[in-house]
């Protein structure tokens, strides 16, 4: 199989900015053990931040990962031009395309758009609970910089 990258266009960008935000907060409740209206806070704060009133803001690419046979999109890739290199925000294969090497694909396409800005490193951040990403992420050769711990305490 062999994807491409096709540019987000406005609707995209709108019909993201709604799944994207609703896949956030799934995963901090997930990952991180928020609660539902907590993480919705949050995930909302930090989209405004990224998409203040809506609008894609300069040195963000978002694109549809579309099957270059088909022509279907299969996922969406969000990176970020950062001063240390590209940060990736997200990338998501469609659940029905999982497992079929799409992902490692889209991390090539990622690197390949790297090297095109003339950045030095990809940086992306990985809920810890998240094992499928991060097996993935290791196996393509991206190591642990940080490492964020919590415990939570029973209250008496």
């Amino acid at each position: 199989m062999s994807l491409r990258l096709e540019t987000m266009t406005d609707e995209d960008v709108r019909i993201f900015l709604v799944e994207h935000t609703d896949e956030y907060v799934s995963q901090i409740e997930h990952y991180g053990g928020w609660s539902h209206e907590d993480a919705r806070a949050k995930a909302e704060k930090d989209m405004a931040q990224s998409f203040p009133d809506g609008q894609v803001q300069p040195g963000h690419h978002l694109f549809n990962l579309v099957d270059d046979a088909s022509g279907e999109r299969v996922g969406i890739l969000w990176y970020r031009e950062d001063v240390r290199g590209v940060w990736l925000n997200q990338v998501t294969i469609d659940p029905a395309r999982r497992g079929q090497g799409l992902g490692r694909e889209a991390m090539a396409l990622l690197e390949d758009e790297a090297r095109r800005l003339g950045a030095a490193r990809v940086e992306l951040n990985v809920f810890g609970g998240n094992e499928a990403a991060r097996s993935l992420y290791r196996s393509l050769g991206f190591r642990e910089d940080a490492v964020v711990m919590s415990k939570p305490l029973e209250q008496p």
